[in-house]
């Protein structure tokens, strides 16, 4: 049984409010430049960071001595 209102509903009253649509599309907008942002800082990573690897001398094991 359909629920008993007083106006039939419209594609006018079944629309969503203007200010909800432009806050979903400012928080689009927002993580869009957020993942544009993200993928330009991958993009550099090798410009900004540099490892350098230096190997350990290897000495010879001492072998532990008993305490007193």
């Amino acid at each position: 049984m359909p629920p008993a209102s007083d106006q039939p509903q419209t594609a006018e009253s079944s629309r969503a409010p203007r200010a909800g649509l432009k806050l979903m599309i400012v928080i689009v907008v927002a993580l869009a430049l957020v993942a544009i942002y993200a993928n330009v800082q991958k993009a550099r990573r090798d410009k900004i960071e540099k490892v350098t690897i230096i190997p350990v001398s290897v000495a010879p094991a001492a072998s532990p001595s008993p305490r007193d």
